[in-house]
């Protein structure tokens, strides 16, 4: 599916009024044919015609099979979430859509700031020309056999150190590629391949081929790494620390160049011998990410007895943090049991300078979202890194978004204005003799 003028949306709300409103708040942005409907008649439109775009408003006080129905009737179809509550309802709401396999882009608040209602459609409108072929899910016999015939690649996500901006690394994500140049989106993919054995050779491939890309940045004089996704049955699989060890001794590797992602609900109560792999890794040198942290509710207890190197905390925490206080503690004190426990903190979903100022506040290590960049292919790597090192120094001297907003008069009043460093000597004897010479030039006047 590819959003075009003539998209048709579907706004689905409390009452007939609330989806009116809805339907021009967002078509604003967003143009096509939107029909707004009650929760009494949701059914009959969802039966009976296909949507490019759904939106919900206050999902949780809708009928609890609304998603359901969705994924049963409109299976590829992206969906919006409006949510009064958001702060409190957003992960729950993300946790559900995740269950059904549904394709949720974004639970917003209500009301919503224009910029991140402008960087969901942003992400919507790029996402589905990325996803240009519309594709029922596929079975893992045909996920093996794209993988046989190269179609499955390596793209690569930037992330960036927020305190100078500095491009520390990427993420490698798999990409779907047809010979027209048409990508299939990962969720018509990645679940299947999950599903069975065809996950195992699908991440050695991504590995493989993020060592060889490694290999070429280095050899352009650029230490970068790379964080790759494993999942629990990959760690388990025959051999997998010897293969590894054996790729990073073949490409020439240092094995700090490479981070194993373990997503938080996977790993949580696994089974002692994964996290003995992971220590193993740890051991060989390896990064270890606890990935989607906050999502998959492991204690702490637990937290710090997994041999992590870093915590990437969830998107759910940082999306709307400028704006709501609730997400700004769950932020920081995420934040702060990373650091405590001595970990590299990276927030994932950064998409507006709003949430990278969030994040800085909050003091992360690093982002990556798509306000720093989007997933490219190998080739786009180091054409988008000489983009961003010039972007990230206007980044750094624009003036802060929150200041932005701000009348003359409250800058003029802010503490930061009235700040003044205590005087050391020399500048104490500077004063005394620039006041002196001031004297002399008024009795000579």
């Amino acid at each position: 599916m590819v959003l075009t003028d003539n998209i048709e949306v579907l706004v689905i709300a409390e009452s007939q009024a609330q989806g009116t409103r809805l339907s021009r708040m967002v078509g604003r942005i967003l143009s096509g044919r939107y029909q707004p409907c009650g929760e009494s008649d949701f059914h009959r439109h969802l039966s009976d015609t296909r949507y490019d775009v759904i939106i919900l408003g206050n999902p949780s006080k809708l009928s609890s099979d609304v998603l359901e129905f969705i994924h049963n009737h409109q299976p590829n179809t992206s969906l919006i979430m409006f949510d009064a509550n958001s702060d409190v309802n957003a992960q729950l709401l993300d946790q559900q859509a995740r269950r059904l396999n549904v394709n949720l882009v974004s639970v917003l608040p209500l009301p919503c700031p224009p910029e991140r209602l402008e960087a969901v459609v942003e992400r919507l409108t790029t996402a589905t020309h990325e996803n240009s072929v519309d594709s029922a899910p596929m079975s893992a016999d045909e996920v093996s056999a794209a993988l046989e015939a190269g179609k499955i690649q390596a793209w690569f996500q930037p992330k960036v150190r927020i305190a100078d901006g500095r491009v520390t690394g990427f993420e490698a994500l798999a990409r779907w590629i047809e010979p027209d140049g048409s990508m299939l989106p990962p969720r018509v993919f990645i679940p299947s391949a999950e599903e069975s054995e065809v996950i195992i050779p699908l991440t050695r491939k991504l590995i493989s081929d993020s060592m060889v890309q490694l290999s070429n940045w280095k050899r352009s004089n650029l230490e970068l790494k790379v964080s790759i996704n494993v999942t629990v049955e990959v760690l388990d699989s025959d051999n997998f620390v010897s293969w590894l060890q054996n790729q990073l001794e073949h490409h020439k590797l240092a094995a700090n160049s490479l981070i194993i992602e373990i997503t938080e609900s996977r790993v949580a109560g696994t089974a002692s011998q994964v996290v003995e792999v992971l220590t193993s890794l740890r051991q060989l040198g390896l990064g270890v990410s606890l990935d989607d942290f906050g999502t998959g509710y492991s204690s702490l207890l637990q937290l710090s007895r997994m041999p992590c190197s870093e915590l990437k905390i969830d998107r759910s925490f940082v999306s709307g943090a400028s704006e709501k206080e609730e997400t700004a503690v769950l932020l920081g004190n995420s934040v702060r049991i990373g650091h405590g426990l001595g970990l590299n903190v990276v927030a994932e979903g950064v998409e507006t300078r709003a949430d990278w100022e969030a994040v800085a506040k909050a003091d992360v290590d690093e982002v990556q979202g798509w306000f720093v960049g989007r997933a490219q292919s190998y080739d786009g790597v180091i054409p988008w890194i000489e983009d961003w090192n010039s972007r990230q120094l206007l980044l750094q001297t624009e003036q802060p978004f929150s200041d932005l907003k701000k009348t003359p008069a409250q800058k003029l009043l802010s503490k930061n204005q009235w700040r003044f460093n205590r005087p050391n000597a020399l500048s104490f004897i500077l004063l005394i003799f620039l006041m002196a010479l001031s004297a002399v030039v008024a009795r000579l006047i």
